[in-house]
């Protein structure tokens, strides 16, 4: 399996807490893993992304999500990496997401990128 490595503890829980919400398929589903995974672990994007995602239906609507005026740079890259990892939808390059994050993102995306492909396990907590 594929141990995860969280930003802090508020992280580990926020993550688990929606995750619990999920029904069993969903939260086997390494979409849904990742995106949980990249979303609470910002909480601006959260907030964001919290308006568009329903954990108990498991619908997102990601069409609407990308269509909200932001003007943070860092969380325009990361909600389109949020589609990506999600449905593909979007087109965001490597090199947009080195650039664009600060070291602290830049490891929450490839913690997503990483659950992604290989799913999440419970996960240790980076201090």
């Amino acid at each position: 399996m594929n141990e995860v490595c969280f930003l802090d503890e508020h992280h580990y829980k926020r993550y688990h807490m929606i995750l619990r919400r999920l029904n069993a398929r969903n939260r086997s589903n390494h979409s849904f893993q990742s995106i949980l995974f990249l979303a609470t672990g910002n909480l601006q994007l959260l907030q964001l992304f919290s308006d568009y995602f329903f954990p108990e239906t498991g619908e997102f609507f990601y069409q609407e999500l990308l269509a909200e005026p932001v003007d943070n740079r860092i969380i325009e890259v990361e909600r389109q990496l949020l589609v990506q990892l999600y449905n593909g939808r979007t087109t965001l390059t490597v090199i947009e997401v080195i650039d664009q994050l600060n070291p602290k993102d830049l490891e929450l995306a490839l913690g997503a990128i990483q659950i992604r492909s290989f799913g999440a396990d419970e996960g240790i907590v980076h201090r």
